[in-house]
């Protein structure tokens, strides 16, 4: 295919440029494949497991830097539909390039995005008139990168981006009269667009409008979006639905609007258009715009976001290992560290938290953040942006406190800004506990009232309807479990009792440790006594978590492999192990080792084990407690070999903003945080020669901490480890990560 290419000495200048300007990096991005994940899992327990959107890893192609507020996307499904990613491997048409707030991994919706599309010829409005012919061997996907040809329209266009802005160009190789389309994609029909032929600019709003708990009210805010251009506008207009406006300047409340401006080309021209965007309002959006992409250089542009990236993922370096290993760690670490979501502009103005319409600013140097998918989150990735980059993850914890303040509860599921409850636990809390805990700065003076708020008061009234605080709590406090009968109203998750106790009591768990570190007492005996309560929901004669009523007496209709309404997603033989607080309490539960080895080998030997659900996670390190690494290392490189690919069915099922990623990394690397608050990492072993941690001092300051194995062996199950030259028995602390050393695997008579 022929490409459009920039003048050859202005881009080796820029190159010059830029080389003389950067830090020296390795091009880690040239391991990272976005479209890995874009399609339906091809994993062994995924296939058996999943249902329905569940077999999909819902990522997208993003472009953008990490944690930004916007991605950009290739569009192949329109709306912003609940469960629709914006981008399918599987579709074969384009319908533009969405400015999108897209959860990657999720089955949530979009929300305050707009849509950009080129087109030659006469004017189209629909998306699937719009559409047009692309082809994946003409597609080139990076984070930092996105281009394909549309072939209706012979246009090739690529796409660029920053934290808060992109940066289109389109290479029309047919001399027609080009038009450029902007959508606001609101399916309320209350966007608003406008033309400004003078700012050569089109610019508008989608109003977001809230998920779960008060799903369909105004959140509060808009996502605001300004288009420059980097020519002058020969014609204008807007549409509402096939309806051609022709020279009208704007349009608001209306479904299927837009607007559309025309330039008069000849073939092989490049039109330019840059994309600012906000939360709070147009001005901040085109002063985001400003201050990101100040000119029209996109190769300098383009260089600076590889550039990020390759700094960011080069916070963990690899050698050896198979070629694919290092295409599966990169992509999983990049899908990693996309979320949560940069949510202030550049100056630190944000919109309040729980929808009010204020607007509230970050103190200076620091970043507010949202979209939090804590029940998946908490387990691995946000452990994970804890090691990789320890500032933004600080500013990400004192989000929360911030959230607590503005709404007066500590949020369970904080998206869209908003309190949502869409899923089940208090994980704000044991995310906060698990920060402080490991010594991170969370503002604990202002947290800890609204932690302590959570796991001992009741939301009524208005507040629970709203999302605030704990489901069922009134239940868990009489009963120390949630009964059968209490079937969970305003939840999204209805019922789901005993997976609710079990997390309530890890979070429990955490929060009593950090009531001790803080000086509270008494809030730690009581806490460290309900951290026990998942033992009320076991029963001894199916040996597993069972729905249990008021009166004590037990569910019924008992089956081992079959999903449960008294559990979140998954079966009794997956949730047995939910207590990564207390591992050898449960063990007592169960029996002795051997019987606990036996039920652990049947889940696995049988295909009950379920990947593609966060409950499962933790499971196959735990047979590091029976003091059997052997059996850990088998299971986990089974896992990594056998559910991850380096195609676009690589992810083993939703990737859940990263937490199935952050899986991959962290047992690619050999390690994993099995229990929340614990300050641990349990090992398996790593699939690569050599893994180094090249750790931010502020945070760490031992500045790098090395995993290797004796003999690069790395499909090698070895049965001694040792930490700075002194065996330990595979499991490690945070703390000595932090110190710095090494961790050297290998094995002796």
């Amino acid at each position: 295919m022929k490409k459009t290419k920039p003048n050859l000495l202005v881009a080796f200048a820029v190159l010059l440029f830029m080389m003389g300007c950067q830090k020296k990096v390795d091009n880690l991005v040239q391991f990272v494949n976005p479209l890995i994940g874009t399609g339906a899992s091809t994993g062994p327990s995924g296939i058996k497991h999943n249902h329905n959107t569940e077999a999909l890893g819902q990522v997208t192609p993003a472009v953008c830097t990490p944690f930004a507020m916007t991605q950009w996307i290739p569009q192949t499904r329109e709306s912003e539909q609940k469960c629709v990613a914006p981008y399918y491997y599987r579709d074969t048409e384009i319908q533009g390039f969405r400015g999108s707030h897209w959860l990657g991994g999720s089955c949530v919706q979009d929300y305050g995005s707009f849509t950009i599309m080129p087109m030659t010829g006469y004017l189209r409005t629909f998306p699937t008139d719009r559409s047009s012919k692309f082809f994946h061997e003409n597609e080139t996907s990076t984070p930092a990168y996105y281009s394909t040809m549309l072939q209706k329209y012979m246009t090739f266009v690529e796409m660029t981006g920053t934290a808060r802005s992109g940066f289109f160009k389109f290479s029309f190789l047919r001399g027609e009269k080009a038009t450029i389309l902007v959508t606001p994609n609101s399916d309320e029909g209350e966007g608003f667009i406008k033309v400004d032929t003078a700012k050569r600019e089109i610019y508008g709003y989608n109003p977001v409008h809230r998920i779960y708990q008060g799903r369909g009210q105004a959140a509060g805010f808009s996502g605001y979006f300004v288009v420059r251009f980097d020519k002058p506008i020969d014609n204008f207009g807007c549409y509402f639905q096939m309806e051609d406006l022709k020279n009208q300047v704007e349009i608001s409340g209306k479904p299927d609007i837009g607007a559309y401006v025309s330039f008069s080309i000849k073939t092989g021209d490049v039109v330019l258009a840059k994309a600012g965007t906000s939360f709070t309002s147009i001005e901040a959006a085109r002063a985001n715009l400003d201050a990101e992409i100040s000119d029209w250089d996109f190769e300098k542009t383009r260089m600076e976001t590889e550039q990020i990236w390759n700094e960011t993922l080069s916070a963990i370096k690899i050698t050896e290992g198979k070629p694919e290993d290092h295409t599966k760690f990169y992509t999983a670490l990049y899908h990693s560290l996309l979320y949560p979501r940069t949510f202030s502009d550049v100056d630190g103005s944000y919109p309040e938290f729980d929808g009010n319409k204020t607007i509230r600013k970050i103190d200076a140097g620091h970043v507010y953040y949202d979209d939090f998918s804590l029940w998946d989150t908490y387990r691995a990735q946000l452990p994970l942006v804890r090691l990789v980059a320890p500032d933004k993850y600080e500013d990400m914890m004192k989000s929360l406190v911030l959230k607590a303040e503005q709404g007066d509860w500590l949020p369970i599921f904080p998206m869209w800004n908003s309190y949502t409850s869409a899923m089940i636990g208090d994980h704000a809390n044991t995310a906060l506990g698990d920060a402080y805990l490991n010594g991170f700065d969370i503002d604990v003076d202002k947290a800890y009232p609204y932690m302590r708020k959570n796991a001992f008061e009741i939301s009524e009234g208005d507040d629970y309807k709203n999302g605030k605080g704990r489901r069922a709590m009134k239940s868990y406090l009489e009963y120390c479990y949630i009964p059968l009968e209490d079937s969970v109203k305003e939840a999204f998750h209805q019922n789901e009792q005993v997976s609710r106790t079990l997390e309530y009591s890890m979070t429990d768990f955490v929060l009593s440790k950090v009531a001790a570190k803080y000086g509270k007492k008494e809030d730690a005996e009581i806490l460290t006594k309900r951290g026990k309560n998942y033992s009320l929901v076991f029963d001894g004669i199916t040996q597993s978590m069972l729905g249990r009523y008021s009166d004590g007496s037990w569910y019924k209709d008992y089956n081992p492999i079959a999903r449960a309404p008294y559990l979140t997603e998954g079966t009794p033989m997956q949730h047995l192990w939910g207590v990564p607080h207390d591992i050898d309490g449960l063990f007592d539960l169960i029996g002795s080792k051997e019987q606990v080895r036996e039920k652990l080998d049947e889940l696995f030997d049988t295909g009950e084990y379920w990947h593609s659900n966060e409950p499962c996670h933790h499971i196959a390190y735990l047979y590091n407690y029976l003091g059997l690494p052997a059996e850990t290392q088998k299971r986990v490189k089974n896992i990594l070999n056998t559910e991850y690919t380096a195609f676009y069915g690589g992810i083993p099922g939703n990737d859940d903003s990263g937490q199935t990623s952050a899986w991959y990394v962290f047992s690619a690397m050999g390690f994993y945080p099995v229990s929340p608050g614990s300050g641990e990492y349990q090992l398996s072993s790593p699939i690569f020669s050599t893994v180094e941690l090249n750790l931010n001092p502020k945070y760490y300051p031992g500045k790098k901490f090395k995993i290797s194995v004796g003999k690069a062996e790395t499909d090698s199950i070895y049965n001694h480890v040792e930490l700075n030259g002194s065996k330990c028995d595979f499991v490690i602390k945070h703390e000595e990560i932090k110190s710095g050393g090494k961790l050297v695997f290998s094995n002796k008579n």
